[in-house]
């Protein structure tokens, strides 16, 4: 679409430069906003969302590394080379970025949840800004399609799946969905589960819940890129999200991982196992 963008003819920049500044202004404003409303101090707000965010930017780095081996090999200085072979891998950027903040605001000793929580409404805001700044550039196509959806993106001469804008209007969606429920939850009956107030974390779950589902549902409109050794793993990995997004959601309830009536069978069968052993 527009690689680049000139500003009078003087001077020209990257679109998805432009787009990452904007990602990242509007998740720090985002994040900080929310930790001034529950009176955390500013600047060790900031100190973390940084940190958090150059961690995250390096693990990224490594993925993309990873699932890119054949572009780098065992040459360190390509790796390091962001600019001549540019490229993250958003995934590692959430778990990365995601896990460090969390061991930050255990040291600050903060409500560890409630961090995250605010903190995913910056990551919905930040992936949002990277998906429109890949679809200027025309990174991350789709597959080929005659679909009146598709589109001729930048350095491609056949229609493909805008799936870019897909993600941007899906995660926009999200958003507003967390954003809804971020003064709601605390109200749901089914995971407060009786109790006068409802644990944070509702929405950091929720976060690696949609995720998941959004991105696992636009590989029908994409070609897989976790691929390691011929083999795709993005089902896998997207699946392993939706579990921990779940397990999250069900352990901030208190409610059980598993049915109690499963639980009472398998202990019975374990019983009775033990007793044919002796």
């Amino acid at each position: 679409m527009w690689p680049t963008i000139s500003f009078f003819g003087l001077f020209s920049i990257s679109s998805s430069a432009i787009t990452t500044v904007m990602g990242f202004l509007l998740a720090g404003f985002v994040f900080w906003r929310r930790g001034k409303e529950e009176h955390y101090s500013e600047i060790q707000l900031m100190d973390g969302f940084l940190l958090s965010f150059l961690v995250g930017v390096l693990g990224a780095r490594i993925g993309f590394v990873i699932f890119q081996w054949e572009r780098f090999g065992l040459h360190p200085f390509a790796w390091l080379d962001f600019f001549g072979r540019p490229g993250l891998q958003g995934v590692f950027f959430l778990v990365f970025a995601t896990s460090f903040l969390k061991s930050f605001a255990k040291k600050k000793k903060w409500d560890v949840y409630e961090v995250l929580d605010f903190w995913s409404l910056s990551l919905v805001a930040w992936t949002a800004m990277t998906s429109f700044g890949q679809f200027l550039t025309g990174i991350g196509a789709g597959k080929f399609t005659d679909s009146s959806l598709g589109v001729v993106l930048a350095g491609s001469i056949q229609k493909t799946h805008p799936v870019q804008l897909y993600s941007v209007v899906l995660l926009s969606l999200l958003y507003w969905y967390l954003s809804w429920s971020e003064s709601r939850y605390r109200t749901f009956e089914w995971y407060r589960l009786g109790k006068k107030a409802a644990q944070t974390g509702f929405m950091l779950s929720n976060f690696w819940i949609f995720y998941a589902l959004i991105s696992a549902f636009l590989l029908f409109f994409r070609l897989p890129e976790f691929i390691l050794f011929g083999r795709a793993f993005d089902g896998w990995i997207y699946g392993f999200m939706l579990l921990v997004g779940v397990r999250t959601l069900l352990g901030r309830s208190d409610k059980p991982l598993l049915p109690e009536s499963f639980k009472a069978k398998f202990s019975f069968r374990r019983k009775k196992i033990d007793e044919q052993e002796i």
